[in-house]
C-alpha cells in the first residue's frame, strides 16, 4: 500500500484543530490552535489573538469561509467570538439572554453577502436565538417542536454545516420509554427556523450512538454498533432532505480497540483517533476501498478533538458597528 493511497490532493488541506485549555499550555501567552496540514503528517500552529483570561477553556463551533466561530467550553458558554485566522480579525459577540446548551455557526448563503455569518443558540428550557453578524444583534426563535427533541452532542460529536443549514444529532423525548427514536435537527440560516431529518428506521431505532458528519458534499451519519465505539456504520443521505435517499455505503467491522470518526480527507478516507500499536490515542485514517486502517504516528492530548475544512480568505468578521480587533 503506497503513500498516495491516504494522502490528499496538493492543492486541498484538511485542518486538525486541537482544543487546548490554557492550563494544559502555560508555556504560552495566548491560546492556540494546532493543525495538520496536506498529506495530515505536517504540525502546525494557529496562535489565538489575545480575547482575554475569560476564554481559559475554548471550542470551535465551525468554520465558514475562512471564518472561524469560537466559544467558551466552560460554564459560560455565553462567550462567543468570530475569528479570521489568516487576517487575525475578530469580533466579540453581544452576549445570548442565557448561557446556552447547544450552539451552531454558519452563514445565510441566499443573502448574497459572503459574511451574512449566523450563530444560533439553544437554551435548556428548549427556547432558542439566533444571532446575526449584520444586524449585530440576537433575535428570540419561537419554535414548537424543540422541547420534543434532546440534542446528543458529546465532546466527540459537534454540529456540522450543509447546504445552509447546521445539523445536530438529536433523539425524541420519550421520559417513560428508554428506547427513544433518533433524528437530525437542522437549522435553516436563510429562514431561521428549525427542521427535523428523518433516519431510516433501522437507524432510527437502534440504541448505538449517531455522529453526524458531512463527507463529499453530503450528509452522513456514523452509526456506533452497541455503543462501544468499535465498529461503524456509514449512511450517507444521497439527496439532501430526501429521507428515501439514506444509503449505507460502509460497514466497519468490530476492532479490538475503541476509536472515534472525526472527519474525511477530500478522498472519502475517514479520519479518526484511537489505538495503535503501543499508543492508545493516535491519529488514524481508514481507507474505505482497502478495509484498512493506517496509524500516522501523530500522538494525540486526551482532549477533545475535531476535524474542519478550512479555505483561507480575506473576509473580516465584523458588524460596520463593531470596532475591529485585531493582533
Amino acid at each position: 500500500m503506497g503513500k498516495k493511497d491516504f494522502s490528499l490532493p496538493d492543492d486541498v488541506m484538511i485542518h486538525i484543530f486541537l482544543r487546548f485549555s490554557v492550563k494544559d499550555l502555560s508555556q504560552l501567552s495566548h491560546l492556540k490552535l494546532c493543525l495538520y496540514s496536506e498529506k495530515l503528517q505536517d504540525l502546525g500552529e494557529l496562535r489565538c489573538p489575545p480575547f482575554g483570561d475569560e476564554l481559559m477553556d475554548f471550542g470551535i463551533l465551525g468554520s465558514c469561509n475562512g471564518v472561524l466561530c469560537l466559544y467558551s467550553n466552560g460554564y459560560d458558554r455565553s462567550l462567543i467570538y468570530m475569528w479570521n485566522p489568516f487576517s487575525n480579525k475578530y469580533t466579540t459577540l453581544p452576549k445570548p439572554s442565557h448561557n446556552p446548551r447547544y450552539l451552531g455557526f454558519g452563514v445565510n448563503p441566499k443573502s448574497g453577502y459572503l459574511d451574512d455569518f449566523k450563530v444560533v443558540t439553544i437554551f435548556a428550557n428548549a427556547n432558542a436565538e439566533v444571532y446575526s453578524l449584520r444586524m449585530n444583534s440576537w433575535r428570540t426563535i419561537a419554535d414548537g417542536f424543540l422541547p420534543s427533541i434532546e440534542l446528543t452532542c458529546r465532546y466527540f460529536d459537534h454540529p456540522v454545516f450543509l447546504n445552509g443549514f447546521v445539523h445536530w444529532c438529536a433523539r425524541v423525548s420519550c421520559y417513560l420509554d428508554s428506547k427513544c427514536p433518533w433524528l437530525i435537527v437542522s437549522f435553516d440560516f436563510a429562514n431561521e427556523v428549525f427542521h427535523k431529518i428523518m433516519l431510516p428506521d433501522i437507524l432510527s431505532n437502534d440504541e448505538g450512538t449517531k455522529f453526524v458528519n458531512v463527507v463529499g458534499g453530503h450528509l452522513c451519519v456514523f452509526a456506533a454498533a452497541d455503543n462501544d465505539f468499535s465498529a461503524y456504520e456509514l449512511w450517507v443521505m444521497m439527496e439532501y432532505g430526501v429521507v428515501d435517499s439514506w444509503t449505507k455505503t460502509c460497514t466497519i467491522e468490530k476492532t479490538e480497540k475503541f476509536w472515534w470518526p472525526l472527519g474525511f480527507t477530500t478522498t472519502g478516507s475517514i479520519v479518526a483517533r484511537g489505538h495503535c500499536k503501543h499508543d492508545e490515542n493516535t491519529l488514524l485514517v481508514y481507507n474505505r476501498d482497502r478495509k484498512k486502517f493506517k496509524c500516522l504516528g501523530r500522538h494525540l492530548p486526551r482532549l477533545p478533538i475535531q476535524v474542519l475544512a478550512f479555505a483561507e480568505s480575506v473576509i473580516a468578521p465584523v458588524p460596520k458597528s463593531v470596532i475591529v480587533g485585531t493582533t
